[in-house]
């Protein structure tokens, strides 16, 4: 996957969530600029960011990563 594609996962997550970015990065202790950094491509979040990312949205590493590059 490219850094593109990458982000624009993190932003459909989000978004299909129904959460802002501000309201995700309160969850996560992050600032909103953060979060932004990471849907465009700008940056990405570290490991222990990206596990709790993933359980804000109760999915999987696998769901959103590993499937998305088989289609």
């Amino acid at each position: 996957m490219t850094k593109r594609e990458i982000a624009d996962t993190f932003r459909r997550m989000r978004r299909s969530s129904g959460l802002t970015q501000q309201e995700l990065a309160d969850r996560l202790g992050k600032k909103q600029q953060t979060v932004g950094h990471w849907e465009t491509g700008y940056a990405q979040p570290d490991i222990g960011t990206l596990l709790e990312l993933f359980g804000v949205y109760h999915k999987s590493f696998d769901e959103e990563f590993l499937c998305a590059k088989r289609e």
